[in-house]
């Protein structure tokens, strides 16, 4: 930045903290480019870039009053953005960890899914064709009585003792004496 535009931005940010809205706006467009520019190299991410530019600069326009000299703005400006964008990097690898961590607990719970679904179907596999068959509709698929009843062509009473000795025998089978 050569002299004549330091000049300009100190200007521009004297003007800004007495209240000049034109001057702050002109201050805010001036740097904006600036900003963006080194926010897209540092984030690898111009959609993340632009969010983070626009919060520094709403950091600036709320903390520009406190800024005690104006040559000072430009290195002020873009260690906001620096902050900006390490607290976006951080989210980010908050987020990753986030997602790894749900991913592993969804794998290990689906791990866990087939390892009882495995283990339901030894169980099951263990009893007559019939049997299964029921055991099966009832408890995998989720059919009333009468409904399985009406799929094997059963009466309900059938199937209601059949699932009676069936549950016996499962209980058996799970916890042996």
């Amino acid at each position: 930045m050569d002299l004549k535009q330091r000049a300009y931005s100190e200007w521009l940010v004297v003007r800004s903290q007495q209240g000049d809205e034109v001057a702050f706006r002109r201050l805010l467009s001036y740097w904006e480019q600036r900003l963006l520019r080194y926010a897209v190299r540092r984030l690898e991410d111009p959609e993340a870039a632009r969010d983070v530019t626009q919060e520094c600069l709403l950091s600036a326009s709320r903390g520009i009053g406190k800024l005690g000299d104006p040559a000072a703005f430009p290195k002020w400006l873009f260690r906001i953005q620096e902050r900006r964008c390490a607290d976006f990097l951080k989210r980010k690898i908050r987020e990753r960890e986030i997602v790894k961590s749900v991913s592993v607990q969804t794998e290990e719970s689906k791990t866990d899914d087939l390892e009882n679904k495995l283990s339901v179907e030894q169980l099951i596999s263990s009893f007559d064709s019939e049997i299964q068959l029921i055991l099966r509709l009832y408890y995998l698929e989720g059919f009333s009585v009468s409904e399985i009843a009406t799929i094997i062509e059963k009466p309900a009473g059938t199937i209601k003792s059949r699932l009676f000795y069936a549950r016996k025998s499962l209980i058996e089978k799970v916890n042996p004496k």
